[in-house]
């Protein structure tokens, strides 16, 4: 399966980390593994080094390896009909990874490792023996799905999953996947950040678990792990030198989705129910305003309507929602400014100005949703300028 890279700059890319044919074809001549090291080898070595290879041990149990073969089509011009036998794509391959939620056969992954799949198939640790598996549930704007995958409960060695909230800076990160088609590889590192959605993953994804753990193509869909061997992330991209297709390598940036985020919807992938954007949208926490940062409107502008240099101010407030019964208020003056780009935004230049969140600065979009996720629907407090007065509101429960 193709890598996706997006690019921010000629020299800058992020990618997802699917892999590809090569590494397929690559991973078939490999040897079979090494066994096991015996419980009086682990004896001699450091307490940080036998906690890696116990979680190593046990956790790549439960990972899978997930080869998948996709039967692209092309639409042929006028009069070329005759030859199409001959002018159709050719079937592609790729790898990725996955891991055990259950013993009913459910299998968490990517959903660009499963994307466009004829026939997907999965290969467990220490076995040469290929099952089929099907996509059952998907989420596409989280780049998450759930495979079934037809295989006797023996060999099924669910992982278990940690709490990505309590996930801190600098603790162990374990990575197990199938880089380069290399199967059940295991990284270490620490978890380097966990940082608003860099571009990695579509937006609806907020935030994202950072980590120096070694990621590469083919990890894709592979279980992040803290040092008890709970899964706190799926690996899902890295950020590459490298700004060419297909070139993606590890520079020491990976991101995982964070194991809540998925766990929200799992029992609607488990069912098959394929989760739209929309469907995403209505279950996250709301205020039921659009706001518009400050950093839009020019030192001109600012000054010249008395307003504040940092906030969100608040274009429109949705009748009936928290925003409204809270008492935010949306401008009635407004500005029409024309952007580098031609297009025409709408400033409005009297509305209220969320300057804090639960005390919290509020400089843009993703720093309010931020707050509102871990509020947890419980009521937040919202420090907002009207006018020149800063007043304390509280939003009601959504």
């Amino acid at each position: 399966m193709k890598n996706a890279v997006l690019k921010t700059s000629s020299l800058l890319a992020v990618a997802v980390l699917s892999g590809s044919a090569l590494w397929f074809a690559f991973s078939q001549g490999q040897p079979a593994a090494a066994s096991s090291p015996a419980p009086s080898e682990l004896q001699g070595l450091l307490p940080d080094e036998r906690n890696t290879v116990e979680i190593a041990q046990s956790a790549s149990e439960g990972v899978v390896y997930i080869s998948v073969r996709s039967n692209p089509t092309a639409s042929l011009p006028d009069g070329l009909q005759p030859f199409a036998p001959f002018l159709q794509p050719q079937p592609q391959q790729g790898t990725g990874s996955g891991f055990v939620l259950d013993k009913q056969g459910h299998i968490l992954t990517n959903y660009h490792v499963v994307r466009g799949a004829d026939r997907i198939t999965v290969r467990f640790k220490d076995s040469p023996k290929i099952y089929p598996a099907k996509v059952l549930g998907t989420a596409q704007a989280l780049d998450l799905a759930v495979i079934q995958v037809q295989a006797p409960a023996k060999v099924l060695k669910p992982l278990t999953l940690g709490n990505s909230d309590r996930v801190l800076v600098g603790e162990k990160a374990i990575a197990i996947g199938n880089p380069f088609g290399l199967d059940y590889s295991v990284s270490t590192g620490i978890v380097s950040a966990v940082r608003r959605n860099p571009g990695a993953v579509d937006a609806l994804v907020p935030t994202l678990i950072q980590t120096d753990a070694a990621i590469n193509p083919g990890n894709s869909g592979g279980p992040l792990l803290n040092s008890s061997g709970e899964v706190i992330g799926i690996n899902t991209a890295i950020l590459s030198p490298s700004g060419q297709f297909g070139n993606a390598q590890n520079a020491g940036v990976g991101f995982a989705i964070p194991i809540n985020l998925a766990k929200q919807y799992l029992g609607q992938l488990e069912q098959g129910k394929n989760v739209s954007d929309k469907e995403i949208l209505a279950s996250r926490p709301r205020l039921g305003v659009s706001v518009m940062p400050l950093a839009a409107y020019s030192p001109q502008i600012l000054q010249a309507n008395n307003l504040p240099q940092e906030g969100l101010m608040i274009q429109s407030v949705e009748k009936g929602s928290p925003a409204e019964k809270a008492g935010l208020k949306a401008p009635t003056r407004f500005l029409q400014v024309q952007a580098l780009d031609g297009t025409v935004q709408q400033l409005g230049l009297n509305g209220d100005v969320i300057l804090e969140a639960n005390g919290n600065p509020v400089q843009d979009v993703n720093d309010l949703r931020g707050v509102l996720e871990a509020a947890n629907n419980q009521p937040v407090t919202l420090k907002v300028w009207r006018a020149g007065v800063v007043l304390q509101l509280k939003r009601h429960h959504l």
